[in-house]
């Protein structure tokens, strides 16, 4: 029995390829899109790893000596100004000034280096230098002193406190004690010795200043040496080498599977 001979139809083998092209587009397409969407997640990711913006807005806040607290409105914790000015330990002039120090250590430059640890101690001791320079040429510019009306209110109650114990002195010695005149008595002493008196308030405010400094100071270093620690042998460059690499190679992977798929291997 002679085979039958089918005749071939031209309109199904262009519906054929049609399809086979339209196949391929799609598939192209898609490997473009997928390409792109990977490509952006490794710039935000990158950028996220280099962002320093967080830890300086933070510094911003803690030299300001501003109260981190929940914001019962947006529900999270958020920065609030100091309630009273008198609690603050710098002026704003201090607070850019070490601002401009910390900007200058933490930031991309600074983890895509590559620093061995004699360099690392330098920069730390660099860094070290220039605070302790800025404070002793500085001083008046960069901390708060105390105003006329402080002065005043800490010469009034240092006022109060020595007419008590001047009254307590006369009742432990069975003495009579005139309040008005004891009073009076201490404030013209006190007239005779203001300047004196003032540079009393000012050095002490000095020494306070300076204490609460040493703490925030030290804070300082902290996040310095630990900026420059993760830049110790190009770390940060390796970690992202690394991350991007991993990221290729997912990438690569899929891209082969889909050319797989569509050759019709799979």
């Amino acid at each position: 029995m002679e085979e039958q001979y089918i005749q071939p139809n031209p309109i199904s083998e262009q519906l054929d390829i049609h399809n086979q092209a339209q196949q391929g587009t799609s598939i192209a397409e898609n490997n473009k899109r997928m390409q792109y969407q990977m490509e952006e997640v490794e710039k935000n990711s990158a950028e996220l790893q280099l962002d320093c913006k967080d830890i300086l807005i933070e510094w911003y806040h803690k030299l300001r000596q501003d109260v981190q607290k929940l914001d019962e409105e947006k529900g999270i914790f958020d920065w609030f100004p100091v309630d009273d000015e008198k609690k603050r330990l710098l002026t704003d002039v201090g607070v850019d000034k070490f601002m401009e120090i910390l900007s200058s250590y933490i930031n991309k430059e600074t983890l895509l280096s590559n620093f061995n640890e004699a360099t690392i101690n330098r920069r730390m001791l660099e860094f070290s230098l220039s605070v302790s320079a800025l404070i002793l040429l500085k001083y008046e510019f960069i901390f708060r002193v105390v105003s006329i009306d402080e002065a005043s209110d800490i010469l009034k109650l240092s006022i109060e406190n020595k007419v008590k114990r001047e009254k307590l002195t006369c009742e432990i010695g069975g003495k009579e004690f005139d309040e008005e005149a004891t009073r009076k008595k201490i404030q013209l002493e006190l007239v005779t010795r203001m300047e004196y008196e003032l540079g009393k308030i000012q050095e002490e405010k000095r020494k306070v200043n300076l204490r609460e400094f040493e703490s925030l100071f030290t804070q300082m270093k902290h996040i310095v040496e630990s900026t420059h620690n993760r830049a110790w042998k190009g770390e940060e460059r390796g970690s992202l080498r690394r991350h991007l690499n991993i990221s290729e190679v997912i990438g690569g992977g899929q891209q082969q599977q889909q050319k797989q798929k569509r050759w019709g291997l799979f």
